[in-house]
């Protein structure tokens, strides 16, 4: 196992470069390409799904699957934000076999990774997919309950918003994060009111994420979506998917 001193890295690009040889935990075995992250070294929008998919091992590149990055490239023009502004990585920079669910110890591998991506990005905004990615920032945060709301994370803004893959799976899933995407921009105009001289940056030990969005009430359909989030695979995959990994481990 190796160890490494986060501190000596002193840019996205050297993260990424100790990323593409580290062997930390047991995924490097079976990978393609490691995939630390794609898109801007210098963006103000970290946007973090769980675990990379069959294209993205083959690429070494993240959301690029024909699936789930094919609707993530729709999303973000409609905000509209450009790809290439974004940094967009996973919880874990490996992909896990069968596009199972990152394990406990593969996530505490990956882990000094993230934290020095975000001490040096220093983004306003953190957009978590799906609920591995939320929990990671917001123990008890429930993605069919925060999804689309504007949270206070350690004087920034977390943006929680359902995983690509479970709006390909579940339309009304699709419509929230059609329509989630959309508050975009007014989780940026809370950051800068967060960022502003005048503003407290919290206490990172002490601090705990306040909800600046009410809670939407629970509906029949928001509970039938949350119990098909649960389900082990995606009912709407082939076979073929299912193999390749399209989905980019996005079940929730």
């Amino acid at each position: 196992m190796t160890t490494a001193n986060t501190q000596s890295w002193n840019s996205i690009e050297e993260i990424a470069s100790a990323v593409r040889t580290c062997t930390k935990c047991v995924l490097h075995a079976g990978r393609t390409n490691a995939v630390p992250g794609s898109g801007s070294a210098n963006a103000g929008i970290l946007i973090i799904g769980e675990g990379h998919g069959f294209n993205e091992d083959e690429q070494g590149l993240s959301f690029v699957g024909r699936s789930s990055g094919k609707l993530l490239d729709e999303l973000l023009p409609a905000v509209p934000i450009a790809r290439e502004d974004v940094l967009i990585t996973n919880v874990v920079k490996c992909r896990p076999p069968n596009n199972r669910d990152p394990l406990p110890d593969e996530v505490i591998a990956c882990r000094p990774y993230m934290e020095r991506q975000i001490e040096l990005l220093d983004p306003r905004v953190i957009v978590t997919l799906g609920r591995h990615s939320l929990l990671r920032f917001y123990p008890e945060g429930k993605i069919s309950k925060d999804h689309g709301k504007i949270v206070e994370w350690e004087g920034r803004v977390l943006f929680p918003l359902y995983h690509p893959a479970a709006g390909l799976r579940n339309p009304a899933i699709k419509r929230d994060l059609q329509e989630d995407v959309l508050r975009l921009p007014e989780a940026i105009r809370e950051s800068l009111r967060l960022s502003a001289p005048t503003a407290k940056r919290p206490d990172r030990q002490a601090e705990q994420p306040t909800q600046q969005a009410a809670e939407a009430p629970e509906t029949p359909e928001t509970n039938v979506a949350e119990a098909q989030l649960s389900e082990p695979l995606l009912t709407s995959e082939t076979p073929k998917e299912t193999k390749q990994g399209d989905r980019q481990l996005g079940m929730f």
